[in-house]
């Protein structure tokens, strides 16, 4: 994959929803097209694991195909509905309500979650939330510089 300019921090919160009402979806979109653009930093999942592996499995989504479709035809996001809208096996209520339940209630594992409650002063565990203080602190690294 060609590099195509600067890297991006994906802001899209994972309790972001798009008009099928799936959160993490915008941003798994985002995620995957940065990836096939060589501009998603280094170190963010994409498309496996974590909120994007529960969406993807949630909705009955086969995981290699979207990739494989989100890496090729570059969609914008209502193509990318679209194509959910059209392959997902399981885009339900009730998936729906399962890929937002895992998402806005999951616990990010250990020893990461540890560590990022310690680096952001926070208590919580929820994944979504510890995911942007972690893109917040990104780009104001990327904006500013490090921190001594």
């Amino acid at each position: 994959m060609e590099k195509r300019g600067e890297d991006f921090v994906p802001l899209i919160s994972g309790a972001t929803a798009g008009p099928l009402g799936v959160v993490h979806l915008p941003r798994l979109w985002l995620k995957l097209l940065l990836h096939s653009l060589g501009r998603l930093p280094e170190g963010y999942r994409h498309g496996v694991g974590g909120s994007d592996e529960i969406v993807m499995t949630s909705l009955g989504v086969d995981a290699d195909a979207f990739i494989a479709f989100i890496e090729k035809e570059k969609p914008d996001y209502p193509a990318c509905e679209a194509w959910i809208k059209a392959h997902a096996t399981n885009l339900t209520p009730e998936g729906i309500a399962k890929a937002n339940d895992g998402v806005l209630n999951g616990i990010m594992p250990d020893p990461r979650r540890s560590d990022w409650q310690k680096r952001f002063g926070v208590t919580f565990g929820e994944g979504w939330k510890l995911n942007q203080l972690d893109d917040w602190a990104a780009i104001h690294e990327q904006l500013i510089g490090p921190r001594d």
